[in-house]
This record gives C-alpha cells, structure tokens and sequence, in this order.
C-alpha cells in the first residue's frame, strides 16, 4: 500500500485565488508577439547581468538584494562561465568579450576551496565547450583541456578509477569517500564532447567507463539506482530512490550522450529505456484531481513527494518519445508535464514550491490530518519547502515541449512563469531567491539576497529560446547539458517540429 511520508506541514492556510494580477497589465502583455516577448526577457537577463558586472564581477554569484559578492564555486567566476553561451545566443557582444577577457585569465590551481567535480564540469567546463561550439576559440578551448587536466581529472586518481566528489585544486588530490548518483553519473555528455573536439578519446573513456561499472550494479527496482554510494566499493550504500535532486542528471544524460554520441552506442539508449519504463510502472502516482506525479522510494516505502528539481523530466522524456517514435512515453511525458505546471499555476504567486506532497488516489483522504485534506482540495497537492531557487527546470520542460509539438500553450505558460518571476524575485541588483512562494504581496516573499549563477545558464536561456525563432539552438543540432549549455550535434537528428 502506497504511505504519504510524515511532514511538517508550516505552510498554514493557503488561499484558493488565482495568482493577482493586473487585469490591464495582463491584456498588454497578452498582445506582446513572441520576438517582444523574447526581448523583455532578454532586458531581464542584461538587467541581472550588468548588476553582476557592477557590484560582483569576476566572483561567483551576485548578492542581487545587497550588491554584495559570493564564491561558491571556487572564486573563478561561475556566473561569467554559465553566462558565456547565453551572451551569444542573445548578441550581447561588449558583455562578451568582457566575459572573454575574465575566462583568459583564470588559473584553474587557484582557489581556497575544493572543488566540487560535478558543478566544475557542468558550469565551468560545459560553460566553455558550449560557448567553443558557439563561436569557435582556441583560448576557451585551451582553458576547458586546462580545467580538465589539472581540476577534473584528478577525480579519476582513486583505486577504481571512479572520480571522487572534491578535488583539492592545489594538490590534485581527490577528497571524498561518498559519492552521489547524479555527480559521478554525469560526466559523459562534457567529456564525450571534449573528445570529439581535441580528438583525445581519454576523457570520453574515463567517462564512459562510470556507466559501465554502474550498469554492473543490479537495483532493487530496474534502472533505478539508489541515491549515495561509497566510493571505494562502488556499491549504493542504502536504498533512497529518487529521480530529484541528488540522481536527476544521470537518467538525463543517458539519452543526451546516446545522442551525441551519434547513436553509436547501446548500453547509455537501454538504460534510459529500463529507468523510464521502471518510474512509470513503479513512481508514476495519480491523484484523484488527475494530476500525475513521481513519487520516491525508501527501501520499500513508497513516498508521495517530489519537487521542481525533478521537473526537467518531462521534457527528456518527450525527447526520447519522439526519438524512439514511442506513443507511450509521449503520454507518460505529457501527464508528468502537466503535474509540474499545475504546481505553479495553483499557487497564488504563480511561482512553484521547491517540494510538494499529495494523496493518491486510491488512498482515503479523510484519514489524513484536516489541512492535508484542504490542501489536497485546494490545490491537488500539499507544499512542503515553500522557498523559490529562480530554478528553471519547469521552463525547461516548457522549452522542449514547444520546440516539439508547436503548441503555443507551452509559450503562454512560460511567459507567465516569467512575469511571477519578475513580480516575486526582481531586486535592487537583479533577481533573489525567496522563502515563501505562497504570499501575494512581493514585500512578504523573503528574499534572500543570492542569485545563481544558473539563473544566467538556465533560467533565462530557456525562456529567451522560447520565444526565438526556432532556428535559434535547433533541438536537431544541439544537445544541452545539465546547466543548459548546448553542445554541437556531430550529425543533425529529427526532434523538432517543422514549424
């Protein structure tokens, strides 16, 4: 029998109203044609990033509300890295080469901190081969070789072979005896690419090595992989299931590395095809409002949760339905879609919870405690974080449905994604993270003074390519990694529309 996992529930009583708005505000913005639309987000994004420029440039993050600076990322300059494609997919060309001139200069052995592998690969090294792909290089191109072979690859310097979670830059000693699915199960779409640039196949092998040895590991339930291993055995050290955050980009670069990969490989296409067909048979949960979501698993409890970290789903579902041709996954990646918008649409800022709980449907609802109950019947789900990351895995589920399918809906939805984003995060120095997505008022959304650097890589790349002309990264020549940095396709593929 499926249990709803214990939660404190501190949301108090959510109101029932749609999100407020401006009944004139809302006619205007419904007459914006896409290419306008398209340009008011392109002034968000310059907004945000000449704020960073000002008051933070060449650190990691703003402190959009203070003006402040962070360095989360080893003090190299995050942002600039995961800003370097979107400044050229939106032409923004004297920010560019500001950003060229940063990226020059940056000593990879250089920084306080260890580094984190997973996050050096996916911003910093998918931020410079994309922005290679883009416009070619030879200086991006010698700094990712660099960053590879002094950061990177170090984290291959283990018994196994298996790449440790830190790297002490200084030293080129890896650190870190645990290790998690999501990070050592997604170096292969950044290495495989690096390979097919330089032509030294090293890098992709260490990488694809990582899938071979996982795939010598027999789950509990078929190609889901538990949440933690330990690095020395190689083995889950407990039975966490999840496709949120912690294991979400390794079932997503399976498909996108097949991908790149020019289909000329098998294990990466039947391990995507095994998880997919296990998280429908075994995650999938309906609530009696309709609304499909992916539940967890512990050991053998079923729990009713899940959040926008696993929101990129639907979109990769969708991309392998129309690569495989496969009706049935087209379906399962529609219903998934529509769960993740409803958990915006539903609250009155039109901004989504970071998690959320629900009832199955064949479960009683009246056994569960009364503000469960409203909840459920308020918004056919039950909040649990109620802060807003400026995450963008929604969007980006929104994106590769519109490319798709054609369907303008998609558009509309993401533009007004966008519009709460503008009313609920926008600061002094740009844009904030907040605590509470379930206020009405701005002023009591908690802003708390730090801006992400995926807000530039992610955020609003997805909504700017949302309403570009679809030539514009076409689906068939570009494959994205985790952080949104799209990498060239050696050979084009079928996926979008003809529009």
């Amino acid at each position: 029998m499926q249990v709803l996992l214990a939660i404190a529930l501190a949301f108090g009583t959510l109101v029932s109203a749609a999100p407020a708005t401006n009944e004139t505000t809302a006619q205007a913005s419904e007459q914006l044609t896409a290419p306008q639309r398209a340009e008011k987000i392109k002034d968000a994004f310059l907004f945000a990033y000449h704020g960073y420029e000002e008051h933070a440039f060449g650190h990691d993050e703003a402190l959009s509300l203070s003006g402040g600076k962070s360095d989360s990322r080893n003090g190299w300059g995050a942002t600039i890295f995961d800003a370097l494609d979107t400044l050229l997919i939106m032409d923004l060309e004297p920010e560019y080469n500001r950003a060229l001139n940063h990226v020059a200069n940056v000593t990879w052995t250089v920084s306080k901190d260890l580094s984190k592998t997973f996050e050096t690969n996916i911003r910093y090294l998918g931020g410079l081969l994309s922005a290679y792909d883009l416009k070619p290089n030879r200086m991006l191109l010698q700094q990712a070789v660099t960053l590879t072979e002094q950061v990177i690859m170090p984290s291959f310097y283990t018994h196994n072979q298996m790449p440790s979670q830190y790297v002490n830059v200084t030293t080129a000693e890896p650190s870190g005896k645990q290790i998690v699915l999501a990070e050592f199960g997604s170096f292969q779409l950044e290495m495989v690419r690096l390979s097919q640039i330089t032509g030294d196949q090293s890098y992709a092998e260490h990488a694809l090595r990582i899938i071979e040895k996982i795939a010598e590991v027999t789950p509990r339930l078929p190609g889901l992989y538990p949440m933690l291993w330990d690095l020395d055995t190689f083995r889950p050290q407990h039975e966490y299931v999840t496709i949120s955050g912690g294991t979400d980009s390794y079932y997503e670069y399976l498909l996108k590395t097949h991908m790149l990969m020019g289909g000329q490989e098998q294990l990466q296409l039947d391990m995507w095809t095994t998880a997919v067909n296990s998280m429908n048979k075994h995650l999938r949960s309906k609530t009696s409002g309709g609304k499909v979501y992916l539940g967890e698993y512990n050991g053998n409890i079923k729990l009713l949760q899940s959040g926008e970290l696993i929101c990129f789903l639907p979109g990769n579902i969708l991309m392998g339905a129309r690569y495989l041709k496969n009706n049935d996954y087209e379906t399962f990646a529609s219903e998934l879609m529509d769960g993740c918008y409803h958990a915006w649409e539903t609250i009155p800022s039109g901004l989504a919870p970071e998690s959320w709980s629900w009832v199955d449907e064949k479960q009683d609802v009246t056994k569960f405690p009364e503000n469960m109950q409203l909840a459920m019947q308020t918004h056919d789900l039950i909040p649990q974080d109620l802060y807003y990351d400026l995450r963008p895995e929604t969007l980006e589920s929104l994106f590769y449905f519109y490319r798709m399918t054609g369907d303008t809906t998609y558009q509309d939805k993401a533009w007004k994604i966008f519009e709460s984003i503008e009313k609920y995060c926008k600061v002094k120095y740009g844009y904030s993270r907040i605590g509470d997505v379930t206020v009405l008022d701005p002023k009591d959304a908690h802003h708390d003074d730090f801006e992400e650097s995926y807000i530039f890589a992610e955020t609003f790349k997805y909504l700017y390519l949302i309403f570009s002309d679809t030539n514009l990264i076409s689906l068939d020549e570009y494959v994205f990694n985790t952080e949104a940095h799209p990498f060239k396709l050696p050979h084009p593929i079928k996926l979008q529309k003809t529009f």
